[in-house]
Parts: structure tokens; C-alpha cells; sequence
């Protein structure tokens, strides 16, 4: 069992030490900051690659074996979005480059090689700071919570005078029992609901004699 063990381990590390290798090429274009080439690294699969730009902009990842990598170009001032690379061992190190798609990665979206990464303006890292407009306090809803009152005070009354007589009485006789509403008997509003008779008071009838009555 050790024997078996012991070969095959000495297979893989023939097999490894006779696999070729290749590079990745590129050329990166970034305007409005000089000297970005000393700042910038290309990474290939999070930094087990590396290779480092040169002053015309091109770039070299030397000693990478066959396989899928994803290559990023990193900057501290610049955002750039990365592309994958996969290099084919069955046909001769042939190089696709495709987009990187983190949402759907089955979808396949080719881009040339060499690769080529072209920057044009810096990434804002901070959000732009708020400032005040007049036009926030229109937007605000408070505003018509403050206004449609002001709009019935001072609106209102004078539609109010433009009616007719009768429109105007109406109106002023629904304030009027609104502001002293006659509430109803409570015995007579349950006896309504359970559907009871109402019951004449006995006493009723005897008001109009005692009124009439004189004195001695």
C-alpha cells in the first residue's frame, strides 16, 4: 500500500514539474492621473498571480498554468471590472477572455485578447453632501397639511356668499345642529333597538289640569 502511495506521488510530481506554462497579456489606458503605472498591480485569481504595468500601459502575468482565472486590475483611485481568462490545455494553451457575471455566470460574453482595460474617469468613493433648495420645502408633506386649512378659512366663506339664500340657510341650519346636536333619550333609543312599544307616562295627562287648577 505505501509502494502504491510512494508512485503515484512521484506521477503527479512528473505530471506538474512537465506541464507547460503561459502568460497573460494586456494593456491598460488610464487618462487624467500620471504615473498610475508605480500604483497599479494586476492580480490574477486574488493575488496567486501577479504581474505589474509598464510605462506604455501593457502588462504580463508570466508562469500561469492552464486553468480559469480571473484577472483584476487594481488601483487605489480607479474601480476596474475584472475578466476571466481561461486557458485550454488540450489546445495547445488556447486563451479565451469573457466577461466576469457574478449574477447569471453562465452567461457568456466574449471580449478580446490581449486584454485591454480602458479607464477614463476617477471612482467617487463618497456620496456628494446634500444641500438646501427651496424647492424642498414644496416637496415636503407638511406643506399641504399647513395650506388646505388655510385654503377652508379663508375660501370657503366667501364661496359661501356667492350661493343663494336657500343653499346659504341650509348650510347655516346643518352648522347650527351640528354644533348643539339634540341627543335622543337613552330609554326610548334601547326601547327602538328591541323593538319595544313606547310606553305614554302616566303623568302626562295630569300637567294640563294641574295648570289649570286655582287655588283655594
Amino acid at each position: 500500500m505505501l509502494y502504491f502511495l510512494y508512485a503515484l506521488a512521484l506521477f503527479c510530481l512528473e505530471q506538474v514539474a512537465g506541464e507547460a506554462l503561459y502568460e497573460i497579456r494586456g494593456q491598460i489606458v488610464i487618462n487624467g492621473d500620471p504615473g498610475w503605472q508605480s500604483r497599479t498591480v494586476i492580480s490574477a485569481n486574488f493575488g496567486e498571480y501577479l504581474g505589474y504595468a509598464q510605462q506604455n500601459g501593457s502588462f504580463v502575468i508570466p508562469n500561469i498554468k492552464p486553468g480559469s482565472y480571473i484577472v483584476e486590475v487594481l488601483h487605489p483611485n480607479f474601480m476596474i471590472a475584472p475578466v476571466r481568462v481561461e486557458i485550454s490545455s488540450k489546445s495547445s494553451g488556447r486563451i479565451r477572455a469573457r466577461k466576469v457575471d457574478y449574477i447569471q455566470p453562465n452567461e457568456v460574453v466574449l471580449v478580446k485578447y490581449p486584454l485591454l482595460f480602458r479607464v477614463g474617469e476617477k471612482t467617487n468613493f463618497f456620496e456628494k453632501r446634500e444641500t438646501w433648495h427651496i424647492t424642498d420645502i414644496l416637496k415636503s408633506p407638511m406643506v399641504p397639511m399647513l395650506v388646505l386649512p388655510v385654503f377652508f378659512m379663508l375660501v370657503l366663506p366667501k364661496l359661501k356668499d356667492m350661493q343663494d339664500p336657500d343653499t346659504k340657510k341650509e348650510i347655516e341650519d346643518a352648522s347650527k345642529m351640528m354644533q348643539n346636536p339634540q341627543m335622543p333619550d337613552m330609554s326610548d333609543m334601547l326601547t327602538s333597538l328591541f323593538g319595544g312599544t313606547k310606553k305614554p307616562k302616566k303623568y302626562s295627562a295630569l300637567i294640563p289640569l294641574l295648570r289649570t287648577e286655582e287655588p283655594p
